[in-house]
């Protein structure tokens, strides 16, 4: 089961990149040659600077949930987690790998169940600040090109959503966390100066991979509206953590056509950036290769 399972995951990557190349493929190589060494130089110091944060803020978490490593396991880890989600299936296995060699001892549920707690907070302090990166960008975008009945509609369903939250929902939600070991570690790390603090590295984090997905475009020397690719990135970056691909390959790239529909802008720009950002992230990761034979202690 488990095998059809992987089969169907590395199908629909491969499905989805054929079909969209074989409509709207027409210019990727063209656009992929005049691509500058410099911008992958950038690419490259920006990526190292953002497995550093996001090392730091997976052991700041930890260290929350009693589990103790050290910076350089971490980071070594944060390596292998993401060059193995770039080659397996789902992009969860490199989680799995992280969960499973963070735990003091294998056989030990607790201490797996810290391990999982890390791995698991640490994926969801870097969601949380994308939504709200999106929310906020999508707000000032409104805002920017006069689109005030979208910004108040946002602004009126925030407002609602954020009343109806704090009227019957998060009493609640605290009674719910209170009641088992994982709920009350929830509630320690996403509240409070704890919150904030792994908060800030998220934010930190996520302008890095925009970072990188806007210095691609620009190395394609594509004409765009940047501000309103900037915007909706966010939302190609999203699609790349649905677990029912290889790498977010196929997926990412989909996601991408129906952005390049939203704004207007040529399809096969926007999929030409989505595929060489895919590749770069791959080459980033590579270092989580050399760290599979290298092993030190927490």
């Amino acid at each position: 089961m488990k095998k059809l399972v992987i089969l169907a995951k590395y199908i629909v990557s491969l499905g989805l990149l054929y079909i969209i190349l074989d409509d709207y493929g027409n210019n990727f190589i063209k656009l992929v040659q005049v691509i500058e060494l410099k911008y992958i130089f950038v690419i490259l110091l920006i990526s190292i600077v953002q497995y550093i944060f996001s090392a730091y803020r997976w052991m700041y978490i930890s260290h929350h949930t009693n589990l103790k490593i050290s910076f350089f396991y971490s980071l070594k880890f944060y390596y292998i987690s993401n060059f193995l989600n770039n080659i397996l299936p789902g992009g969860v296995f490199g989680d799995l790998y992280r969960i499973y060699y963070t735990s003091e001892n294998k056989r030990k549920l607790l201490e797996l169940g810290k391990s999982f707690q890390s791995v698991l907070f640490e994926r969801l302090s870097g969601q949380i600040a994308l939504f709200f990166f999106f929310i906020i960008s999508l707000t000032f975008y409104f805002l920017f090109y006069g689109k005030y009945i979208a910004f108040l509609y946002l602004l009126s369903l925030t407002i609602i959503l954020i009343v109806l939250f704090r009227l019957f929902f998060r009493k609640m939600l605290l009674n719910f966390l209170q009641r088992n070991v994982i709920g009350k570690s929830f509630h320690s790390i996403f509240s409070g100066p704890i919150f904030w603090q792994h908060f800030f590295y998220s934010f930190l984090i996520i302008s890095s991979y925009l970072s990188i997905y806007i210095i691609t475009a620009l190395s394609l020397k594509l004409e765009i509206d940047y501000f309103s690719f900037l915007v909706f990135t966010p939302l190609i970056l999203f699609s790349m953590t649905i677990p029912i691909s290889i790498g977010g390959w196929g997926v990412r790239e989909t996601t991408a056509l129906l952005v390049s529909f939203l704004l207007g802008l040529s399809a096969s720009a926007s999929v030409t950036v989505s595929i060489v950002y895919g590749l770069l992230n791959f080459i980033c990761s590579l270092p989580g290769l050399l760290f599979i034979f290298y092993a030190p202690s927490k």
